[in-house]
Protein backbone atom coordinates (compact mmCIF):
# COMPACT_ATOMS: atom_id res chain seq x y z
CA UNK A 1 0.00 0.00 0.00
CA UNK A 2 1.42 3.38 -1.03
CA UNK A 3 1.34 5.80 1.93
CA UNK A 4 -0.63 9.00 1.38
CA UNK A 5 0.83 12.45 1.89
CA UNK A 6 -0.30 12.68 5.52
CA UNK A 7 1.30 9.29 6.35
CA UNK A 8 4.61 10.56 4.98
CA UNK A 9 4.28 13.91 6.74
CA UNK A 10 3.43 12.15 10.00
CA UNK A 11 6.48 9.89 9.77
CA UNK A 12 8.73 12.85 8.98
CA UNK A 13 7.29 14.82 11.88
CA UNK A 14 7.77 11.91 14.29
CA UNK A 15 11.40 11.51 13.19
CA UNK A 16 11.98 15.25 13.63
CA UNK A 17 10.65 15.15 17.21
CA UNK A 18 12.77 12.07 17.97
CA UNK A 19 15.87 13.84 16.66
CA UNK A 20 15.05 16.96 18.67
CA UNK A 21 14.67 14.89 21.83
CA UNK A 22 18.03 13.23 21.31
CA UNK A 23 19.84 16.46 20.46
CA UNK A 24 18.40 18.53 23.33
CA UNK A 25 19.06 16.04 26.14
CA UNK A 26 15.47 14.90 26.58
CA UNK A 27 16.78 11.31 26.48
CA UNK A 28 19.10 10.33 29.35
CA UNK A 29 20.87 7.00 29.79
CA UNK A 30 22.39 5.67 33.00
CA UNK A 31 24.05 2.23 32.59
CA UNK A 32 24.06 1.56 36.35
CA UNK A 33 20.63 2.72 37.43
CA UNK A 34 17.53 2.48 35.22
CA UNK A 35 14.59 4.82 35.75
CA UNK A 36 11.28 3.92 37.41
CA UNK A 37 8.01 5.36 36.08
CA UNK A 38 5.51 3.17 37.96
CA UNK A 39 5.69 0.24 40.36
CA UNK A 40 5.94 -2.18 37.44
CA UNK A 41 7.55 -0.04 34.77
CA UNK A 42 11.24 0.78 34.59
CA UNK A 43 13.24 1.96 31.60
CA UNK A 44 16.91 2.07 30.54
CA UNK A 45 16.47 5.76 29.69
CA UNK A 46 14.59 8.73 31.08
CA UNK A 47 12.40 10.59 28.64
CA UNK A 48 11.35 14.16 29.35
CA UNK A 49 9.78 15.95 26.41
CA UNK A 50 9.72 19.18 28.43
CA UNK A 51 13.34 19.76 27.40
CA UNK A 52 12.00 20.85 24.01
CA UNK A 53 10.26 23.82 25.63
CA UNK A 54 13.63 25.54 26.14
CA UNK A 55 14.14 25.90 22.39
CA UNK A 56 11.68 28.37 20.82
CA UNK A 57 12.09 27.18 17.23
CA UNK A 58 11.74 23.52 18.16
CA UNK A 59 8.85 24.28 20.50
CA UNK A 60 6.93 26.03 17.72
CA UNK A 61 7.60 23.20 15.27
CA UNK A 62 6.41 20.56 17.73
CA UNK A 63 3.24 22.45 18.60
CA UNK A 64 2.49 23.13 14.92
CA UNK A 65 2.93 19.45 14.08
CA UNK A 66 0.72 18.47 17.03
CA UNK A 67 -2.03 20.79 15.82
CA UNK A 68 -1.76 19.40 12.29
CA UNK A 69 -2.24 15.90 13.70
CA UNK A 70 -5.24 17.01 15.74
CA UNK A 71 -6.88 18.62 12.71
CA UNK A 72 -6.10 15.61 10.53
CA UNK A 73 -7.08 12.80 12.89
CA UNK A 74 -9.74 14.16 15.21
CA UNK A 75 -12.16 16.09 13.08
CA UNK A 76 -14.58 15.92 10.20
CA UNK A 77 -11.78 16.62 7.73
CA UNK A 78 -13.84 15.75 4.64
CA UNK A 79 -16.42 18.39 5.53
CA UNK A 80 -14.47 21.15 7.23
CA UNK A 81 -10.79 20.23 7.14
CA UNK A 82 -10.42 21.03 10.86
CA UNK A 83 -11.08 19.46 14.24
CA UNK A 84 -14.48 19.62 15.91
CA UNK A 85 -13.17 20.03 19.45
CA UNK A 86 -14.62 22.38 22.04
CA UNK A 87 -11.76 22.40 24.55
CA UNK A 88 -8.35 21.02 25.47
CA UNK A 89 -7.85 19.34 28.84
CA UNK A 90 -4.50 18.99 30.56
CA UNK A 91 -3.88 16.42 33.25
CA UNK A 92 -2.13 18.13 36.16
CA UNK A 93 1.57 17.43 35.61
CA UNK A 94 4.25 17.46 32.95
CA UNK A 95 1.88 17.77 29.99
CA UNK A 96 0.40 21.11 31.03
CA UNK A 97 2.84 23.38 29.13
CA UNK A 98 2.24 21.60 25.82
CA UNK A 99 -1.51 21.44 26.38
CA UNK A 100 -1.49 25.19 26.99
CA UNK A 101 0.46 25.90 23.80
CA UNK A 102 -1.76 23.60 21.74
CA UNK A 103 -4.95 25.15 23.13
CA UNK A 104 -3.59 28.61 22.35
CA UNK A 105 -2.70 27.75 18.76
CA UNK A 106 -6.08 26.08 18.18
CA UNK A 107 -7.84 29.01 19.91
CA UNK A 108 -9.64 26.66 22.30
CA UNK A 109 -10.45 26.86 26.02
CA UNK A 110 -8.03 25.05 28.33
CA UNK A 111 -9.11 23.20 31.46
CA UNK A 112 -6.92 21.39 33.97
CA UNK A 113 -7.86 18.15 35.68
CA UNK A 114 -6.42 17.78 39.15
CA UNK A 115 -4.33 14.68 39.76
CA UNK A 116 -5.19 13.91 43.37
CA UNK A 117 -8.84 14.93 43.39
CA UNK A 118 -11.67 14.59 40.86
CA UNK A 119 -11.77 18.30 40.20
CA UNK A 120 -11.70 20.34 36.99
CA UNK A 121 -10.09 23.78 37.04
CA UNK A 122 -11.87 25.89 34.44
CA UNK A 123 -15.28 25.87 32.78
CA UNK A 124 -16.65 23.01 30.71
CA UNK A 125 -20.16 22.39 29.47
CA UNK A 126 -22.18 19.20 28.97
CA UNK A 127 -21.89 17.98 25.40
CA UNK A 128 -18.47 19.50 24.77
CA UNK A 129 -15.97 17.35 22.94
CA UNK A 130 -12.73 17.57 24.91
CA UNK A 131 -9.26 16.36 23.97
CA UNK A 132 -6.96 15.26 26.78
CA UNK A 133 -3.33 16.27 26.10
CA UNK A 134 -0.45 14.64 27.99
CA UNK A 135 3.33 14.63 27.72
CA UNK A 136 3.69 10.85 27.32
CA UNK A 137 1.90 7.52 27.69
CA UNK A 138 3.34 4.22 28.91
CA UNK A 139 0.67 1.57 29.52
CA UNK A 140 -2.26 4.01 29.64
CA UNK A 141 -3.57 3.03 33.06
CA UNK A 142 -3.41 6.59 34.49
CA UNK A 143 -5.50 8.22 31.79
CA UNK A 144 -8.76 7.16 33.43
CA UNK A 145 -8.16 9.45 36.43
CA UNK A 146 -8.17 12.47 34.11
CA UNK A 147 -10.93 11.30 31.76
CA UNK A 148 -13.46 10.32 34.44
CA UNK A 149 -14.05 13.82 35.90
CA UNK A 150 -14.54 15.24 32.41
CA UNK A 151 -17.14 12.61 31.57
CA UNK A 152 -18.90 13.15 34.88
CA UNK A 153 -19.18 16.82 33.85
CA UNK A 154 -21.00 15.69 30.70
CA UNK A 155 -18.08 16.05 28.29
CA UNK A 156 -17.36 13.70 25.44
CA UNK A 157 -13.79 12.41 25.65
CA UNK A 158 -12.91 9.93 22.95
CA UNK A 159 -9.29 10.88 22.17
CA UNK A 160 -6.01 11.37 24.02
CA UNK A 161 -3.05 13.12 22.40
CA UNK A 162 0.50 12.65 23.69
CA UNK A 163 3.82 13.96 22.47
CA UNK A 164 5.45 10.60 23.13
CA UNK A 165 3.97 7.10 23.45
CA UNK A 166 6.02 4.11 24.48
CA UNK A 167 4.19 1.93 21.94
CA UNK A 168 5.53 -1.30 23.43
CA UNK A 169 2.97 -2.32 26.06
CA UNK A 170 -0.07 -4.19 24.75
CA UNK A 171 -1.93 -3.36 27.96
CA UNK A 172 -2.38 0.23 26.77
CA UNK A 173 -4.92 -1.02 24.23
CA UNK A 174 -6.80 -2.89 26.96
CA UNK A 175 -6.95 0.16 29.20
CA UNK A 176 -7.95 2.59 26.47
CA UNK A 177 -10.41 0.25 24.75
CA UNK A 178 -12.19 -0.17 28.07
CA UNK A 179 -12.42 3.62 28.27
CA UNK A 180 -13.57 3.94 24.67
CA UNK A 181 -10.61 6.19 23.90
CA UNK A 182 -8.22 6.39 20.95
CA UNK A 183 -4.56 7.25 21.53
CA UNK A 184 -2.79 9.65 19.16
CA UNK A 185 0.97 10.11 19.51
CA UNK A 186 3.33 12.48 17.73
CA UNK A 187 6.30 10.17 18.35
CA UNK A 188 6.97 6.65 19.70
CA UNK A 189 9.90 4.59 20.95
CA UNK A 190 10.22 3.04 17.49
CA UNK A 191 10.71 6.47 15.93
CA UNK A 192 13.32 7.31 18.57
CA UNK A 193 15.19 4.04 18.08
CA UNK A 194 15.19 4.44 14.29
CA UNK A 195 16.70 7.94 14.53
CA UNK A 196 19.20 6.86 17.21
CA UNK A 197 20.35 3.92 15.08
CA UNK A 198 21.02 6.23 12.13
CA UNK A 199 22.97 8.82 14.13
CA UNK A 200 25.63 9.00 16.81
CA UNK A 201 23.28 10.14 19.53
CA UNK A 202 23.69 7.35 22.10
CA UNK A 203 26.55 5.03 23.08
CA UNK A 204 26.47 1.43 21.87
CA UNK A 205 25.75 0.25 25.41
CA UNK A 206 22.62 2.38 25.50
CA UNK A 207 21.43 1.16 22.12
CA UNK A 208 21.96 -2.45 23.20
CA UNK A 209 19.90 -1.97 26.35
CA UNK A 210 17.18 -0.16 24.43
CA UNK A 211 16.95 -2.97 21.86
CA UNK A 212 16.65 -5.55 24.64
CA UNK A 213 14.05 -3.43 26.41
CA UNK A 214 11.84 -2.85 23.39
CA UNK A 215 11.82 -6.48 22.30
CA UNK A 216 10.78 -7.81 25.73
CA UNK A 217 9.89 -4.88 28.04
CA UNK A 218 8.21 -6.94 30.77
CA UNK A 219 11.19 -9.23 31.14
CA UNK A 220 13.63 -6.30 31.13
CA UNK A 221 11.61 -4.51 33.81
CA UNK A 222 11.54 -7.63 35.99
CA UNK A 223 15.32 -8.06 35.66
CA UNK A 224 16.23 -4.44 36.43
CA UNK A 225 13.50 -3.30 38.80
CA UNK A 226 15.55 -3.57 41.99
CA UNK A 227 18.21 -1.14 40.75
CA UNK A 228 15.75 1.44 39.41
CA UNK A 229 15.38 4.99 40.72
CA UNK A 230 12.38 7.25 40.36
CA UNK A 231 12.35 9.02 36.98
Amino acid sequence: MIPDSWDLESREGAARIARDMLETGAVRFDPKRPFRYTDDLVSPVRLDVRHLLSYPKIRKEVVSFACEMINQEMGDTERTGVHDLDAIAAGEGAGMPFATLIADKLNLPLVIVRKDAPEIVGDVHPGWRVLLVEQLATDGHRKARFIEPLRKAGCEVRDVFVLFQYGIFDSIHEHLTRLGVTMHAACTWWDLLDVANRGSYLPEEALGEIHAYLHDPRRWCAQHGKQARVA
